[in-house]
């Protein structure tokens, strides 16, 4: 028959064997794995977060511009080029009217340019629209209608 004590140590030496815990190396994988894993996620966010920045950025550079330019068209802008004008809206914007002789007549090629000031961020933005505006000097030649 089988003693007691030696039924209890193979008992002790299945229980060795079939442990339910981790051992130190697992331990430290998984704290690895998380560690790289909060690393590449905090990548992402931050990544993310610029572009929701530049996003940001271009939809105010691009209301500005439109602003700019209705301003020009409807005559509260003169209509003759301007550079490094500060937009008193939002003081930390510039902007530039450049107002050229197009190949149509009558009408005069328009750009209007705004830019963020180099001042407020190492990487500015800037966005330019184009619009052909009325010549308001020209005056068509009237041709005279003969009847022979």
């Amino acid at each position: 028959m089988i003693s007691q004590s030696t039924t209890t140590r193979v008992r002790s030496q299945a229980t060795c064997q079939n442990r339910n815990g981790l051992s130190l190396l697992e331990v430290i994988l998984s704290i690895t794995i998380l560690g790289l894993s909060l690393v590449a996620i905090g990548a992402l966010v931050s990544t993310g977060y610029r572009s929701a920045l530049d996003a940001r950025l271009q939809s105010d550079a691009n209301l500005l511009c439109e602003t700019k330019m209705a301003e020009v068209v409807a005559g509260v802008i003169e209509l003759q080029s301007v550079s490094g004008a500060v937009i008193e809206e939002n003081r930390e914007w510039e902007y530039r009217v450049d107002v050229e002789p197009s190949d149509q007549l009558g009408l005069l090629f328009v750009r209007v340019t705004v830019s963020q000031l180099k001042s407020v961020s190492d990487r500015p933005i800037e966005l330019s629209l184009v619009r052909f505006v009325p010549d308001p000097d020209y005056e068509p030649e009237l041709e005279e209608d003969f009847d022979g």
